[in-house]
């Protein structure tokens, strides 16, 4: 059974495919998102996008393995994105769906400075005020 899950944050996650070290022979160029990358702090803007995105991806890929990962998309100050995997209680406790993914993503640090608005520096994925959620989609 395929389960499909969206994953909604605060945190700018944008993919730009910055993934190499900076190297001024390859400058200008456009990055996967469309942004101009023309000197180092294009760069490492469009490279510290990349690590946020990479570090969501390293979070769910600790106890399953995503398949079908859409790009980021954002939507005023959130970024969305859906995946699916093949077996739902990798990720949840026999209670609650999810809970163990909720669990991992609870303060784990992520770089800020680029379009996000400053939700404080770690995931906080339970509470009251949640910077990342995690929603189940369908089972097929």
């Amino acid at each position: 059974m395929t389960h499909r899950i969206r994953c909604l944050t605060k945190f700018d996650i944008t993919a730009t495919g910055v993934k190499n070290h900076s190297r001024a022979t390859r400058l200008p160029f456009k990055d996967e998102a469309g942004q101009t990358i023309d000197d180092m702090t294009t760069w490492n803007r469009a490279r510290n996008q990349q690590r946020n995105w990479e570090t969501l991806n390293q979070l769910i890929s600790l106890r399953v393995l995503p398949e079908d990962i859409s790009d980021p998309v954002r939507d005023g100050d959130c970024w969305t994105f859906e995946f699916s995997i093949n077996s739902l209680e990798t990720v949840s406790s026999l209670d609650k769906p999810l809970s163990l993914l909720i669990h991992d993503c609870q303060n784990v640090p992520m770089i800020l400075g680029l379009d996000e608005n400053n939700q404080g520096v770690t995931l906080t994925a339970t509470g009251d005020n949640p910077n990342i959620t995690f929603e189940l989609v369908y089972n097929k």
